[in-house]
C-alpha cells in the first residue's frame, strides 16, 4: 500500500516538541516529498509538502552537506527566505515596556509560534552569490529580493555604490584596530609578536587616572607604529600624554620642546619617543627608576618600541611594523562609526546583512568574519547578563570549510565553537554550508540539530554521516547520484521531526 498526499504530508511532518505543532500558520513550505532519484512514478500523484517550523530554525544549528552544485545555496537561500517570512511575523518590535510577568518577557516565542521580536540575519558571503546578481543560478540574489531591509558590506570598494566599505579607523577605534593585527598575526612566530598580541589597548575608566596615563603613553606609541605602517591618521589627530618632568627636559634638549599634555601630531611623537628611547641609559632615565622602582619604559611600552625601531633590545633587526601592513587596506581615515557597530544596531531591529568576501584574501576572511561575529556573540551575552531581551540572530557561512575550525582542532575558545555551543541561550543560531562533513569541527557538528544532505562521493564522508541520527539509512542512496535529475534532492533532519525526510528543495525565485 502507499500513503496518499495528506497522510504522508502528516507523516513527515510530525513534531517531536509541544513547542512545534504541524499546521501552524507560522511553519514555511520548503519542498516536497521525494521518495528516490527516479520520479517515474512519483510524477503521477500529488507531492507531499514538507513543513519547517520557526523553533527549528531560530537559535539552532542547521548543516548543509553536499557535492558542489547540488543545491545547497538554493537551500540555504530558502531558509533564508522561510526566516524572512517567519520574521515578517513577529509580535512586536521590543519588549521593553510590555506589560508582562518576568517568565512570560522571556520567552522568545509567542503561543502562536512566531518569535517575539523581528529575526536579524547575518550572511557571510564567500563566493559573492547573495550579495550580487549570479547569472548562474538565474539572478537569484538575496539581495534583490530583500532590497529595503538589506545591507551589503563589502571589503574593497566597487563600482556600486550601494556596497559599504569594512573599513575602520584604527586610530579611533584603537581596540578594534588592533585585534585586527592580531588576528592577522596569529599564524607568525616570533617572541616579540607574542609579546604584542597580550599588549592591553583598551581604555580604562575615564576615573581612572594612573591606568589612563599608563594608556595614553601605549596609544601614543602604537599610533606611530600605524603611520610608519602606512596608516594615514585623520585631520587633526593629536596625541596626549604625560612624562616625569626631568625626563621630559632630557628629550626636549636633545629633540626639541614639545606640549605633549596639550597635544601634538603623530610625527611629533614619533620623533619624541624614538629620542627617549635612544637616550633610555641616561642618567635621569637611571634616577627615575631608583625613585619610582620601575622603569619609564613599561613592558607593554618596551614591546611597542620593538615594532616602532624594527629593532629588540639587544639591537637583532626585526620587521616590526612592516607587519601591521597585512591589514592596511582595512583602514579608512575617516571618522564615522565602526560598521560592525551599524551591522549590531541593523541585525537588532530585524535587518539582513551581507557580508561579501569573495574580493578578500584568506586571512582577510577570516579576520572581518571573526571580529563581525565576536561583536555580536559580545552584544548578545552583554544582553544576557542585564537581563535584556535578545531577538534570534541567524549566521549564514558559505564554504563554511574556510572559516571554521578543523576537525581535529581542540581550542573550543574559537567564537565558532562558542556560538554552536553557548549560542542558544543567546538566541543566536548558526547555518553552516560546505562540500564534507570530515571538514567541519566535530565540537560544532555534535551541536549541530538540523541537517541537509545532498550528495556525498566517498565512503570516508559516508561514514562521518552514519554517527548522526539514522543516517545510516540512507547511506547508499547519498552516494548514488544523477548530476541531471538530483540537483537540490536532500535528506532533511529537523530539530523537532522524529524523521529522517527525503526532499526536493523547491527553487528559490525572487
Amino acid at each position: 500500500y502507499k500513503v496518499n498526499k495528506d497522510v504522508l504530508g502528516f507523516i513527515v511532518n510530525q513534531r517531536d516538541s509541544p513547542d512545534a505543532v504541524h499546521g501552524n500558520d507560522n511553519e514555511f513550505s520548503i519542498g516536497k516529498v521525494r521518495y528516490s532519484s527516479s520520479l517515474r512514478f512519483q510524477g503521477q500523484s500529488e507531492s507531499a509538502e514538507v513543513y519547517i517550523h520557526p523553533a527549528d530554525l531560530l537559535g539552532k544549528r542547521t548543516a548543509l552537506f553536499g557535492m558542489t552544485r547540488t543545491g545547497k545555496s538554493n537551500t540555504v537561500k530558502k531558509v533564508i527566505e522561510a526566516t524572512s517570512q517567519i520574521s515578517s511575523k513577529a509580535s512586536s518590535k521590543i519588549l521593553t515596556g510590555q506589560k508582562s510577568t518576568l517568565e512570560e518577557s522571556l520567552k522568545s516565542f509567542d503561543s502562536n509560534g512566531a518569535p517575539k521580536l523581528p529575526v536579524g540575519q547575518i550572511i557571510f558571503d564567500i563566493n559573492g552569490e547573495y550579495a550580487n546578481k549570479n547569472l548562474q543560478d538565474e539572478g537569484t540574489a538575496i539581495f534583490e529580493k530583500y532590497k529595503t531591509n538589506t545591507l551589503r558590506y563589502s571589503i574593497l570598494e566597487k563600482s556600486d555604490t550601494t556596497f559599504k566599505i569594512m573599513k575602520v579607523n584604527f586610530f579611533n577605534d584603537i581596540e578594534t584596530g588592533f585585534g585586527y593585527i592580531c588576528s592577522a598575526l596569529e599564524d607568525d612566530s616570533g617572541d616579540y609578536i607574542t609579546s604584542l598580541t597580550v599588549v592591553d589597548l583598551a581604555k580604562p575608566a575615564p576615573t581612572d587616572f594612573g591606568e589612563l596615563i599608563k594608556y595614553n603613553k601605549k596609544k601614543a606609541i602604537y599610533s606611530c607604529c600605524l603611520s610608519k605602517a602606512g596608516f594615514r591618521p585623520p585631520s587633526n589627530y593629536r596625541l596626549k600624554f604625560k612624562c616625569d618632568s626631568t625626563l621630559k627636559k632630557l628629550v626636549d634638549e636633545k629633540f626639541k620642546n614639545l606640549d605633549i599634555e596639550t597635544g601634538i601630531t603623530v610625527e611629533d611623537a614619533e620623533g619624541w619617543f624614538l629620542c627617549a628611547w635612544e637616550n633610555r641609559n641616561e642618567k635621569e632615565f637611571q634616577v627615575y627608576k631608583q625613585k619610582n622602582g620601575k622603569d619609564w619604559f613599561s613592558d607593554e611600552m618596551k614591546t611597542l618600541m620593538v615594532f616602532l625601531t624594527q629593532k629588540k633590545e639587544n639591537g637583532q633587526s626585526v620587521s616590526g611594523f612592516d607587519k601591521f601592513k597585512k591589514v592596511a587596506k582595512m583602514h579608512t581615515h575617516s571618522t564615522d562609526d565602526s560598521f560592525e557597530v551599524d551591522i549590531s544596531k541593523h541585525v537588532r531591529t530585524g535587518g539582513i546583512v551581507i557580508i561579501d568576501l569573495s574580493q578578500g584574501d584568506p586571512t582577510l576572511q577570516k579576520v572581518f568574519s571573526e571580529r563581525i561575529c565576536k561583536r555580536i556573540f559580545a552584544d548578545s551575552m552583554q544582553r544576557f547578563t542585564d537581563a535584556a531581551p535578545n531577538n534570534f540572530i541567524q549566521f549564514y557561512f558559505e564554504e563554511a570549510h574556510n572559516l571554521f575550525p578543523k576537525k581535529d582542532d581542540k581550542d573550543l575558545s574559537q567564537i565558532y565553537n562558542r556560538i554552536a555551543k553557548e549560542g542558544a541561550k543567546l538566541n543566536l543560531g548558526m547555518v553552516y554550508a560546505t562540500q564534507e562533513v570530515s571538514s567541519i569541527s566535530s565540537n560544532i557538528l555534535k551541536n549541530t540539530q538540523n541537517w541537509f544532505i545532498a550528495h556525498l562521493n566517498n565512503e570516508d564522508e559516508i561514514k562521518e554521516l552514519r554517527k548522526y541520527y539514522d543516517f545510516n539509512d540512507f547511506a547508499d542512496s547519498l552516494i548514488r547520484f544523477s548530476a541531471k535529475n538530483d540537483k537540490g534532492f536532500v535528506r532533511m533532519k529537523t530539530y523537532s521531526n522524529p524523521f529522517v525526510v527525503p526532499v526536493q528543495i523547491d527553487k528559490f525565485s525572487v
